[in-house]
């Protein structure tokens, strides 16, 4: 451990410094606001305009972090160590970049160069609570930046989510994922409740059934950027869920033993049930017959699940269907098991041979259009840059 007095009391320095500071030293290009420890930006649109709408009404902020360095000749450099969101979003609204949310009341749709002076100024007077640092080597730096946030629980990806989108998207399938259904069915750990794992889930099963079974790991963040601020299919998709929870509800009780209450069948048979939504709620007779199915179905997929030898399996009295369905399980999240398996179920619930027909390109699909996460984050390099 080393010394305490290689810490200098400095690092306990508090003062405040004003917006008006930050964007005068924006302005003398002595603002570094992106050192190599800072995380990328990711707020959204709607968590900068609240942020704005907190520092209008006087609200407190959390404090921020910077250092500041000083050369031979005088001048000064300013790294912001931990608060880069909290200033670029004031930065960006001085440069109007954004409007202001439903929040602010009559400010509610107005960028900065259309608010009375009255409110430009008490923003540019708003003062933040900021820790100076000293000159510090940058192993420091990062150290101390590493431990502000050290007691922050790693968040998975959908808290990631949670905390980057406010959007109608996000907020249907959180609701979604409120239903009844789960509670029952079991699908769901307390823990995959606590960590959102639950909502992802949602979100998965609402794209797949919207646009066809996807790669878990590449598109869903991508839905989330492009419906953030709109999501038309909601209606669509509240129906959806409405109509496919009820029938399978009926259809076998839950929790129960069948692969049906693990998430990678359940995705399966959601999707299976929801190309069929039309056809919902099923007739007494159609749902005795779907429902056995099911059954025979999942036992069938069992036996050759448990056997290892993919020759064992071989054989003419063995249905192709649960045969393709068995050996699709093992690559749980891969585009081209997460098809077969689809096709595979509903061919047979449908009594049908199995068909691998090319899967037809969704015409309102917004990937289709939508650069890659790469492209998304590197728009958001520069403070000026035009979004």
């Amino acid at each position: 451990m080393q010394r305490t007095e290689e810490y200098p009391q400095r690092f306990l320095e508090v003062t405040h410094h004003t917006v008006s500071w930050f964007w005068q030293r924006l302005q003398n290009d002595e603002l570094d606001m992106r050192p190599p420890f800072q995380r990328n930006p990711v707020w959204q649109v709607r968590q900068k305009a609240l942020l704005i709408d907190s520092i209008l009404r006087g609200f407190p902020v959390p404090e921020l972090y910077i250092q500041t360095n000083v050369n031979g000749e005088g001048e000064e450099s300013h790294v912001v160590v931990d608060g880069q969101q909290r200033i670029r979003a004031c930065l960006e609204f001085l440069t109007n970049k954004f409007p202001l949310g439903d929040e602010s009341d009559h400010l509610g749709g107005l960028k900065f160069e259309q608010l009375p002076s009255v409110e430009r100024r008490r923003i540019f007077e708003y003062k933040f609570v900021v820790r100076v640092l000293p000159e510090l080597s940058n192993e420091k730096v990062r150290e101390i930046f590493g431990r502000l946030n050290i007691n922050n629980i790693a968040l998975n990806r959908q808290e990631i989510r949670h905390a980057t989108y406010w959007g109608d998207f996000i907020s249907c399938m959180e609701e979604i994922s409120r239903r009844t259904f789960w509670l029952k069915s079991g699908i769901f750990s307390s823990n995959d409740i606590r960590r959102m794992n639950d909502v992802e889930y949602v979100s998965e099963l609402a794209i797949g059934v919207l646009f066809g079974p996807q790669n878990k790991k590449a598109n869903l963040d991508h839905y989330y950027a492009a419906f953030e601020e709109e999501f038309p299919d909601r209606p669509k998709t509240e129906s959806i869920f409405s109509s496919v929870l009820g029938e399978l509800e009926q259809l076998a009780t839950w929790p129960n033993k069948l692969r049906w209450s693990r998430k990678v069948d359940f995705y399966s048979l959601f999707l299976v049930l929801g190309g069929m939504v039309s056809e919902l709620p099923l007739d007494r007779t159609e749902r005795a017959l779907v429902s056995g199915r099911l059954v025979d179905f999942s036992m069938a997929v069992n036996r050759l699940v448990s056997v290892a030898d993919d020759r064992k399996r071989n054989s003419d009295e063995v249905d192709a269907r649960t045969m393709a369905y068995a050996r699709s399980v093992r690559n749980s999240s891969d585009l081209s098991s997460r098809r077969t398996r689809v096709a595979a179920l509903d061919a047979f619930l449908r009594g049908k041979p199995i068909s691998f027909e090319p899967t037809q390109v969704r015409t309102r699909d917004p990937l289709r259009s939508l650069p890659s996460a790469e492209i998304l984050m590197s728009r958001t390099g520069e403070i000026l840059e035009d979004e």
